[in-house]
């Protein structure tokens, strides 16, 4: 989430649409939603590899970078180490 906050940030992007396709940097090129605004991600049986922010949208967990995090990886949710 770092990088891609300091990615944006070093590249001027600040609409809702350059903030969220940004995401796709550090995902592997998966995104929520499509350049059309169609859900494309999450889908039953891919892979349940995400983080839990507490943010309305992925744009705003770019912009925002949220202070509290959880890990979901491969079906295994990971507490943060400082609970």
């Amino acid at each position: 989430m770092e990088k891609v906050y300091n990615f944006c940030d070093y590249t001027s992007k600040t609409s809702e649409r350059s903030l969220r396709e940004s995401l796709g940097l550090i995902t592997g090129g998966v995104t929520p939603l499509s350049e059309n605004g169609e859900q494309q991600w999450p889908n039953v049986g891919k892979e349940a590899s995400f983080v839990f922010l507490d943010a309305s949208c992925s744009a705003e967990a770019i912009a925002r970078m949220p202070k509290s995090r959880e890990l979901m990886h491969k079906g295994n949710l990971f507490k943060p180490l400082d609970e």
